[in-house]
């Protein structure tokens, strides 16, 4: 059965099988918030139940030429639509002559299924005119069709698509789900279910599926202690210590957004130990002693800033910022605020 290929996501099915259930599908749906964590899955099993042969519209039987189909990419009336990185250009973008390339293919009733089904995937990178190009079909919903919008910043869409859009919110994946989806991933790619790698992966992985698989998670796990020391020594006294980390970190461009965000969860944790004590929220469980000395030693003020500063520090090595000088204009905010 379709939605029992999904772990988790239990407030998003519930409401997609009410919907079912009663033939009270929308017109267009916005599947919203958090990265990887199966917005892209549900719409997908929401489709091959739409148009299952057997248990449609109810669910899907997984095993029908048009659930087959659609798993394989090749339904008829299945349209998928992905940014494109454009020549000569740095970032993913839906342009509006995919919108229109798609507007002629829903023009027509369904081919073979019972209803036409458009995933427009990270939707909040259309440009603003293939955004109001995109608006018109929103407006005048084709018969016949559901068009499921999936966007991670639902914020960067245009106000008046979301608000012609049910929109249904996706939440991180319970720590139990994710080490199922590990553990499987592990068995397949190496044959063993490495029961500490699963639990580390688990545990950071933020509730989202593609940071618990990184590649390079279980390398960044062991930069914490380093980073942690780091968060307590640099100071304007100990320059010496933050340029020797820019220097080392420099070299590292693949990897360095990683080490961010390692940074900033050290730095999350430790405001919530900071503000309230709170455990049962805290990314680095297995770090709670040191970071509890760290919590001592800054104030929320503090904190703030630095959080500030690698937000910042992100932001501007994503847009291709020289690697070592920025991590230095970061710690030298550090310094100010130790």
């Amino acid at each position: 059965m379709s939605f029992d290929n999904i772990l988790g996501q239990d407030r998003p099915k519930e409401s997609l099988k009410k919907a079912l259930q009663s033939g009270r599908i929308p017109n267009s749906y916005l599947f919203y918030d958090q990265d990887s964590v199966g917005k892209k899955l549900t719409a997908y099993e929401l489709c091959k139940s739409l148009n299952c042969n057997t248990l449609g519209p109810i669910d899907s039987c997984d095993k029908c030429s048009s659930c087959l189909k659609i798993e394989k990419g090749i339904h008829p009336d299945v349209h998928i639509l992905e940014p494109q990185i454009p020549p000569g250009a740095r970032q993913a973008v839906i342009k509006i002559d995919a919108i229109r390339e798609l507007q002629k293919k829903l023009m027509y009733l369904p081919y073979e299924g019972h209803t036409k089904v458009v995933i427009i995937n990270d939707a909040e990178k259309m440009n603003l005119q293939a955004a109001n190009s995109f608006l018109k079909t929103l407006e005048e919903p084709p018969s016949k069709t559901l068009i499921i919008l999936i966007a991670s910043n639902p914020y960067q869409l245009l106000p008046t698509i979301v608000s012609r859009c049910q929109g249904i919110k996706f939440y991180p994946l319970p720590v139990e789900v994710i080490k199922k989806i590990v553990s499987k991933h592990l068995l397949i790619e190496t044959g063993e279910n490495q029961l500490e790698e699963v639990e580390i992966r688990a545990q950071r992985s933020m509730g989202r599926v593609a940071l618990a698989l990184n590649e390079n998670l279980i390398e960044s796990s062991g930069h914490r202690e380093e980073l942690i020391n780091l968060i307590t020594e640099v100071s304007f006294k100990r320059m010496d210590r933050a340029f020797h980390w820019t220097k080392e970190q420099g070299k590292q461009v693949d990897k360095i957004q990683l080490i961010l965000d390692e940074l900033i969860n050290i730095l999350r944790d430790t405001a919530l130990i900071k503000i309230c004590q709170e455990s049962s929220f805290i990314f680095n469980k297995d770090l709670m002693p040191q970071l509890k000395i760290l919590a001592q030693q800054k104030s929320i003020s503090s904190l703030l800033i630095l959080f500030d500063a690698v937000q910042s520090t992100k932001s501007a090595l994503k847009s291709n910022a020289n690697t070592q000088l920025s991590l230095e204009n970061m710690l030298i905010i550090f310094c100010e605020a130790a």
